[in-house]
């Protein structure tokens, strides 16, 4: 064997002994075997259950004081919607303001004592609806909702039919959507794929972020630097376990949401498994990084916070980047989340080729490739 691959078989096994030694001290001690298992677990379970953007359930009040035809075709129709749970009729005008305030209803309808005589006439009819504020975006989606159950009734009028016979008027336009990807909407197979990448840099953040840190707590820091093992060595072997234990945990995921949620899995699997351990490298990268800068585990598990949250804020995963100030959109590509959500949508729903992915897989191992830099160079610095 020759000199150079003498230094390198001991510098790999020097490595070893320490990120074995890692590995022994989370999984020896019985809360820490349960924090690293139980709780991802039961996230991507409550999370694939309970987080969504649809809006199901919904209560309505309607205030009528038409109780014509037409009122009574919209209210029908908002009886039979699955996306409406049940209709209030409200005996007056002192019945609105608090069922409102209270938040008995998400929205109220007010029909005026002209609505069906004016539709019947010919003539335009509105009336009034009323959104609860305070939920904004889900009052902004139901009333989308009843906008689409409003147009399907207008079109049934007698004002449409005449303009139907005599020609009058632009036909009505015969709009079909096509979703790609998604075909149902879906929002668990949206979601589902981007929680994988939000665990798993969680994860990599805060197992490698507490290692440092314990060992100057505990008072071993001082041992381990008088091993053989150089400063890089102990640096680089510290990031081991993190990633093994976001590999473990990303194909724990993978399993649940195909086969647990039934999220369509169309994609590569090579791809998604280079993408996940490049993504590990990077989110251990950081967490190492404030591990190097905190003297102990409470200061690097809040400083993990601190970095991750905000990381999962302009990620993509939670809103749409587009909708962020310009300034944002540009940190978010120093953000190796961001990239590895783009990859793990595209391997769930997009059957996306390595050639499509090469870009943001590039950016994840240039992230990646920095934050280790930079965090073994202060590693050796505090050394």
């Amino acid at each position: 064997m020759s000199r150079r691959a003498e230094n390198i078989f001991l510098i790999s096994r020097r490595m070893l002994a320490i990120a074995r030694k890692e590995l022994l001290v989370l999984f020896c001690n019985r809360i820490a075997r349960i924090l690293l298992i139980v709780p991802p677990l039961v996230q991507i379970v409550i999370f694939g259950w309970a987080a969504t953007m649809e809006v199901r359930n919904v209560d309505v009040a309607v205030l009528n004081h038409d109780n014509g035809r037409w009122s009574r075709e919209v209210i029908h129709r908002l009886q039979g919607s699955p996306t409406f749970r049940s209709v209030r009729l409200l005996p007056g005008e002192h019945a609105l303001r608090p069922a409102m305030e209270r938040q008995d209803v998400l929205l109220a309808l007010v029909f005026d004592t002209r609505f069906s005589r004016r539709i019947e006439a010919g003539l335009e009819a509105d009336f009034q609806i009323i959104l609860d504020g305070r939920r904004s975006n889900a009052a902004q989606i139901a009333a989308y909702y009843l906008g689409g159950i409003v147009d399907e009734i207008s079109l049934s009028t007698p004002r449409a039919a005449a303009g139907a016979k005599t020609g009058g008027g632009a036909p009505p336009l015969d709009v079909r959507l096509r979703c790609w990807f998604n075909p149902n909407l879906e929002f668990q197979w949206y979601f589902l794929p981007n929680l994988i990448g939000m665990l798993g840099f969680m994860i990599g953040l805060v197992v490698t972020g507490l290692t440092v840190a314990r060992e100057r707590e505990v008072g071993t820091f001082d041992q381990l630097l008088v091993s053989p093992a150089a400063p890089t060595e102990i640096a680089l072997a510290k990031l081991v376990p993190g990633c093994l234990i976001s590999l473990v945990h990303g194909t724990v995921f993978l399993l649940i949401a195909v086969f647990g949620f039934g999220v369509p899995f169309t994609g590569s699997i090579p791809l998604l498994y280079l993408a996940m351990l490049a993504f590990a490298a990077a989110s251990g990268g950081l967490g190492l990084l404030v591990s190097s800068l905190s003297s102990t585990q409470q200061q690097a598990f809040l400083g993990a916070f601190t970095v991750g949250v905000p990381s999962i804020l302009i990620s993509g995963a939670v809103t749409p980047i587009h909708n962020m100030p310009a300034f944002l959109q540009q940190a978010s590509q120093l953000n190796p989340l961001r990239h590895f959500i783009v990859i793990c949508q595209g391997v769930f729903l997009k059957d996306i080729t390595p050639a499509a992915a090469a870009v943001n897989l590039g950016k994840i191992f240039v992230i990646s490739l920095v934050a280790v830099t930079v965090a073994v160079w202060i590693f050796k610095r505090k050394a």
